[in-house]
């Protein structure tokens, strides 16, 4: 028979190991917007290679949402979350072609979530793309994509809120690229 302090220490236990134990769950899974589509729908086709990460630490492997910490659910890093994103798009487009003359490449800059605020909270994604065809560069910029919403003092309000930004604000990045004057006329 358990007396009522073994199950006090063995609840306490639990919760003591809850509360050191950081959650690590995986960012949503990318969903392609349609206006970004519609905005290559005009554009050749073209084929998505490497892309790298240009930073370290917090932001290119996991990105640390108060106690719990948000992996890249593709290739282990947010490059390849960047380039899973561009893969995406171009697929809803009609545009994603492996053979293609022009090949899209790009490097992860900056790449942050901020969670810990108690109203309000942030991300800023910063990336370098480069376009070429035959392998001669013909377009090579960074874009940035920077958001704010509200969010809550409590982490099971704040937390699903900072994750559930994340796409958006690739999303955004993605919408600078594709709608940049320069990238439209060498992507033609």
């Amino acid at each position: 028979m358990i007396t009522i302090h073994r199950r006090v220490g063995v609840l306490a236990a639990t919760a003591a190991l809850a509360l050191l134990s950081a959650c690590t769950t995986p960012a949503p899974v990318y969903t392609a917007s349609v206006e970004n589509a519609e905005n290559l729908k005009k554009l050749a086709a073209t084929s998505v290679g490497e892309f790298q990460l240009a930073m370290s630490g917090s932001g290119a492997t996991s990105i640390s949402l108060r106690a719990d910490s948000m992996v890249s659910p593709v290739g282990g890093n947010y490059a390849a979350y960047l380039a899973e994103a561009l893969r995406a798009e171009l697929s809803l487009a009609g545009k994603l072609d492996p053979k293609s003359p022009f090949e899209i490449t790009g490097s992860l800059l900056k790449n942050d979530i901020a969670a810990g605020g108690f109203s309000t909270n942030s991300g800023e994604i910063e990336a370098r793309f480069v376009l070429k065809r035959d392998g001669q560069e013909r377009y090579s910029a960074v874009k940035r994509a920077q958001a704010q919403w509200e969010s809550s003092f409590v982490g099971a309000v704040a937390i699903p809120k900072a994750r559930n930004q994340y796409p958006l604000l690739v999303q955004q990045v993605l919408k600078e690229l594709l709608t940049d004057p320069e990238f439209v006329k060498a992507l033609r």
